[in-house]
């Protein structure tokens, strides 16, 4: 049988050795895929409807988009860049440039955690131009782009249509991601003070044309082929937002890989060898020495002469 002693000793010598080569090893140069993304977030009013729903109980839209996008963060590589924008009205509005995700994770997520509808300075929802602002925007700063709305264009499209997408098609890659249930709901209304005081009702909600109203716009529901219009002239692809962890497998999808040099840290690698290798010199003494115990001949007692 190996002394106690013996095992321990070598597997002490190993975790030194292996501590001592955590302090020289030099990183390793990978290259491997990353991303880079402009998330422009939809933060009109018909994003408050509650037709969602997280961990098991009714959610806004614009709860679960964020609960997406911070998804989304949690699952892009170290390497990738992340940037965030919100829109209403006509154009979106960048909050974050993007950074590095893993260095700067807090960041991020606190960010998108504080996005809000009040923090809209419009009413309206034009989203096909928004769509078309944020293109560009996305190619300017060499980032794919995910556009997050649930299609509703607010007021409607006047007879003109959509914005000529023709000179932006095909120059930014990316996702038009639909959110909201596919069934009309009401709309929340809240007063200048933020409260909520009901919902929007037939005639509340202006329209193109001077106020007439037209037929479902105090209620909303994902515009599903307005969206798929969107992405087919714009070369993106579209997918309905089902589950919050969807949105990574559906980024990845639709743009191309992207590869990047990168450091791996051994060093930490090597030091948590040595760890492991002190402990279990600890679990094999104890170990050893109960089954030693276990081995050792029982000596009868003497006996005392009565």
């Amino acid at each position: 049988m190996i002394a106690p002693r013996t095992i321990g000793f070598w597997l002490q010598t190993a975790a030194l050795l292996l501590l001592l080569i955590s302090f020289v090893l030099p990183p390793l140069h990978l290259s491997r895929p990353i991303y880079d993304v402009i998330a422009v977030m939809d933060i009109t009013g018909s994003m408050n409807v509650r037709d969602e729903q997280l961990n098991g109980a009714p959610a806004s839209r614009i709860a679960f988009e964020k609960s997406a996008v911070r998804a989304l963060l949690g699952s892009l590589p170290c390497g990738s860049q992340l940037g965030v924008a919100i829109f209403v009205e006509r154009r979106p509005l960048l909050l974050l440039e993007p950074i590095e995700t893993c260095e700067n994770f807090s960041v991020l997520d606190s960010e998108i955690a504080a996005i809000d509808w009040k923090m809209g300075w419009d009413s309206e929802s034009h989203i096909a131009t928004s769509l078309a602002s944020a293109m560009p925007m996305a190619g300017t700063l060499a980032a794919d782009l995910i556009f997050i709305t649930d299609g509703q264009e607010e007021p409607p499209l006047s007879w003109a249509g959509p914005p000529n997408f023709a000179p932006v098609r095909g120059t930014t890659h990316g996702l038009i991601a639909g959110i909201g249930g596919y069934e009309f709901a009401p709309i929340p209304r809240f007063d200048k003070q933020g409260h909520e005081i009901g919902v929007w009702r037939p005639g509340d909600v202006p329209s193109e044309t001077g106020g007439i109203f037209r037929g479902h716009e105090y209620l909303s529901a994902v515009d599903e082929p307005h969206l798929r219009d969107l992405a087919r002239q714009t070369g993106l692809k579209y997918i309905h937002l089902m589950g919050t962890d969807d949105l990574m497998t559906a980024f990845a999808g639709a743009v191309p890989k992207r590869l990047r040099p990168a450091k791996v840290n051994l060093q930490f690698a090597a030091a948590a060898a040595a760890l492991v290798l002190l402990m279990a010199t600890e679990g094999s003494s104890s170990f050893l020495n109960k089954r030693t115990k276990k081995l050792l001949p029982i000596t009868a007692a003497p006996m005392v002469a009565g």
